[in-house]
């Protein structure tokens, strides 16, 4: 078969994990404004290669780009509204947490405004957009129905609009279509300020690395306009829903509530949506890592109606047969969790890096392959991912012995914890290196970005503008770091 991943950067580099929303700014959660460029420029000072990013989709219930409304729609939430001239409410006076709740109403009181004040000039612009665009008409009537039904999932939704294929637009409530035009708008606009910042980034030498989920949400445009592809029953809800066996994380396993493919159909397609949506995201970012990469070869499947994930199964997935329809495409794979001899064969055959993570590595096992000592360079390295602790809130909440394990491993003791961690991921054979934004700043637990398994307070965290300084002022130490250890 063709080759798909690889190592696709020629020189060893290393690059910095933080998502669009955790940026400061002045609209309660990070944009594409000014401090967005003002990263670029420090990754660029600091040396760094890579900015990666979770999935820029739209947030439902929960706040988790993991869960979106969407797998192709970029969060309104992130357009910089002062470059659109949009006066920006008053909102919570929290520098340090995301106010999503706040946002949500002021972006629904002013799709009306972001309409009327478009600019006519630009609607020549929008055409062309939705004429090349084809997930943009179903993904902003959706948006629109569900503003018109006050947030409700679609499968909450009158019967009539339940199933996009039978919606007859044309008896639809003018304000529906309005609204409707208002989701596409931002959709342009959101589109347009990536893309300009994307640029700004490859001329400063920086590759966008984004996160492409596996599953889209249950509650999202994709299940609602595209029933076909998912295991649902006659009346549209989950035969089985998505998640992972017992784990690091948690005990009872994760159930994630996401109705799984249905992998022979997608076949049949010759998996259309997917080939759409990887070639759509090779246009948004630079790099895909692919998450849950596993369940491209095996997957965890849960009865609809379980309360845990324990009594899941594992079913075949497309393996191979999905990517022979990509080339060339720079891929990571997310590759923790349960695996076999069979997902390490599939990342084979793709020619597809995997991750090391440090936090995995002290398990009184020498063997344990996320130790420095069996770092190997097609492997993308990291301290931990968006799911993980920070480093020192890991650090702090281990127990003794590990404690233990790590000072003699390294011959340091607590004070050095930090610096000997982020100096691997510089040191490492590993070809990439990628660390979070909150381990650089040196955090505790408050700069945790998420708890799987919980629902409550995750994704809210962001940079205060006094952090951003310090991250500015840390660039000539890591540019050192940089050539010191050829990154």
């Amino acid at each position: 078969m063709a080759r798909v991943g690889g190592l696709w950067t020629k020189k060893r580099a290393v690059g910095v994990a933080m998502h669009i929303s955790c940026l400061p700014s002045a609209q309660g959660i990070g944009c594409f404004d000014k401090n967005a460029y003002q990263f670029v420029d420090f990754l660029c000072a600091a040396g760094m290669k890579f900015w990666q990013v979770c999935p820029l989709t739209p947030t439902g219930y929960g706040d988790s780009p993991y869960q979106g409304l969407s797998s192709w729609a970029i969060n309104p939430y992130f357009i910089d509204l002062k470059a659109l001239e949009i006066s920006i409410p008053d909102l919570p006076n929290d520098e340090c947490r995301v106010a999503f709740g706040a946002i949500y109403h002021f972006f629904q009181d002013a799709l009306s405004k972001i309409r009327e004040n478009f600019p006519q000039n630009e609607r020549e612009k929008l055409r062309y957009f939705r004429a090349h665009t084809p997930w943009l008409r179903p993904y902003a009537l959706f948006s629109a129905l569900k503003k018109h039904f006050e947030g409700k999932s679609w499968m909450e939704w009158p019967p009539p609009y339940r199933q996009y294929a039978k919606i007859d637009v044309t008896k639809l409530a003018p304000s529906i279509l309005e609204d409707g035009e208002s989701y596409e708008i931002l959709q342009y606009l959101a589109y347009q300020q990536w893309q300009k910042l994307k640029g700004y980034a490859h001329e400063k030498g920086v590759q966008i690395i984004g996160d492409i989920p596996m599953y889209p949400g249950l509650d999202s445009a994709d299940v609602w306009s595209e029933p076909k592809n998912f295991q649902l029953d006659e009346n549209l809800k989950p035969l089985r829903i998505a998640g992972v066996p017992p784990d690091y994380f948690s005990e009872d396993g994760q159930l994630w509530g996401n109705p799984v493919y249905d992998w022979s159909y997608l076949e049949r397609t010759n998996y259309d949506w997917w080939r759409r949506r990887i070639e759509y995201h090779r246009e948004i970012f630079d790099v895909l890592r692919l998450d849950h990469f596993r369940g491209f070869d095996r997957f965890w499947s849960v009865p609809q109606n379980a309360l845990t994930a324990k009594n899941g199964k594992w079913e075949r997935g497309p393996g191979e047969k999905l990517f022979r329809h990509f080339k060339n495409i720079p891929l990571i794979a997310e590759d923790l969790g349960e695996l076999d001899a069979s997902v390490h064969r599939l990342m084979e055959q793709l020619s597809c890096p995997g991750m090391k993570v440090m936090q995995f590595a002290f398990s009184h096992d020498a063997k344990n392959s996320y130790l420095p000592h069996h770092h190997h360079p097609f492997a993308v390295l990291y301290i931990g991912t968006h799911d993980n602790d920070t480093l020192l809130g890991w650090y702090r909440h281990c127990d003794e012995s590990t404690k233990d394990q790590i000072h003699r491993y390294f011959g340091i003791d607590d004070h050095e914890v930090l610096w000997k961690f982020l100096t691997e991921i510089y040191r490492s054979p590993c070809f990439l290196g990628i660390i979070s934004v909150q381990d650089l700043l040196g955090l505790d637990s408050e700069g945790r970005l998420n708890i799987p398994g919980t629902e409550c307070h995750n994704w809210q965290w962001r940079m205060t503008s006094g952090q951003f300084a310090a991250l500015e002022a840390m660039a000539s130490t890591l540019k050192a770091y940089v050539l010191q250890y050829d990154r």
